[in-house]
């Protein structure tokens, strides 16, 4: 008796640890980037005006040639705008949560334009702009004009 008591013991543990892995396997799978992230923010637009973007993540943070190899604390950064030292997994903020202002800014009369630029990365509609436009420009390469980002809607 005493044997089988063991027995259910020890199966009891293997089950146990088993799922321990298992759960942290499920866990880690969902701390994965997505492959392409459709920017429809709803948070952060009441309707759309232009068609969605397709953002390609997987293509933009891979390594060189599959990919841009651009590091994920380029877009994902500090408050001051530094990148973050980041690698796949890591929990990151999405960009509303301090680029919390919703719908596009209105530039006020009379406005410095260092003033108005910073301004605008108070909302996401700028700081998603700015981020994506200034990176595109900075390697010369990537859209950077309205319709390329957003073609228009098909009918």
């Amino acid at each position: 008796m005493k044997m089988k008591g063991k027995h259910v013991v020890l199966l009891l543990a293997i089950v146990g640890v088993a799922l321990l892995f298992f759960g942290v396997s499920i866990n880690a799978e969902e701390t994965k980037s997505p492959e392409v992230i459709k920017m429809n923010n709803t948070d952060a637009f009441a309707k759309h005006k232009k068609s969605i973007v397709t953002f390609e993540h997987t293509k933009h943070s891979a390594a060189k040639p599959d990919g841009y190899g651009i590091s994920c604390g380029k877009c994902h950064h500090d408050a001051d705008g530094k990148a973050l030292e980041l690698k796949e997994g890591d929990a990151v903020k999405g960009c509303l949560e301090c680029h919390d202002k919703t719908e596009k800014p209105k530039k006020p009369k009379g406005i410095a334009k260092e003033d108005w630029k910073a301004m605008q990365l108070e909302y996401y509609y700028g700081a998603i702009h700015a981020d994506c436009i200034g990176c595109h420009k900075e390697g010369k390469a990537g859209p950077v004009k309205c319709a390329e980002c957003h073609p228009k809607k098909k009918k």
